[in-house]
């Protein structure tokens, strides 16, 4: 292991009730480390960032402390993908859960670990595919800044690949399955 980072090479950060994890990573080009994933809430599972220095020190400028977490829906939501746009902005995509659906679900937070309110007025987007099982496991950000999801669509009881492409203030521009 690397004995710079964190003094053994390995981090665990808590950040909140009993179940945190991590499903996506990015290394901004400062070496700054983030991961995505989610954390729960005593209730539910929200989206979770956590930023991390080169050495592997929390990241105090993030969010204050580091650490973000973010209701994207009503219910369970949890991120497991995450890409840096080419202003440094982060967006993550995930899944967000309500009573009995699933839909894609994407945050994007700016440098300091904010939400984004240019993106969909609340930094937050929920997009459903017309079936009940809905969920983002990619995402990727083109040339022009516009965000391309990939996931699955349970519709008529099969799984199906599922695309979805967003311009840059969060606007849906296609659904593709």
């Amino acid at each position: 292991p690397d004995i710079t980072f964190d003094a053994d090479g390995k981090v665990t950060t808590a950040i909140g009730g009993a179940y945190d994890a991590a499903y996506a990573l990015v290394i901004q080009a400062d070496q700054q480390i983030v991961a995505a994933g989610y954390s729960n809430n005593g209730s539910y599972d929200d989206f979770a960032l956590v930023r991390y220095n080169p050495n592997g020190s929390l990241d105090n400028t993030f969010d204050a402390d580091g650490k973000v977490t973010t209701a994207v829906g009503s219910a369970h939501s949890a991120a497991g993908a995450l890409a840096i746009q080419g202003d440094g902005k982060l967006v993550a995509a995930g899944v967000s859960y309500n009573a009995s659906n699933s839909y894609f679900a994407l945050a994007r937070y700016n440098t300091n670990g904010s939400l984004d309110n240019t993106f969909n007025a609340d930094g937050k987007v929920t997009t459903a595919f017309g079936g009940n099982n809905d969920a983002a496991n990619a995402v990727a950000i083109q040339a022009d800044g516009k965000i391309v999801v990939a996931g699955y669509s349970s519709i008529d009881g099969n799984f199906d690949f599922a695309l979805a492409r967003y311009n840059t203030n969060g606007s849906l521009i296609q659904i593709f399955t």
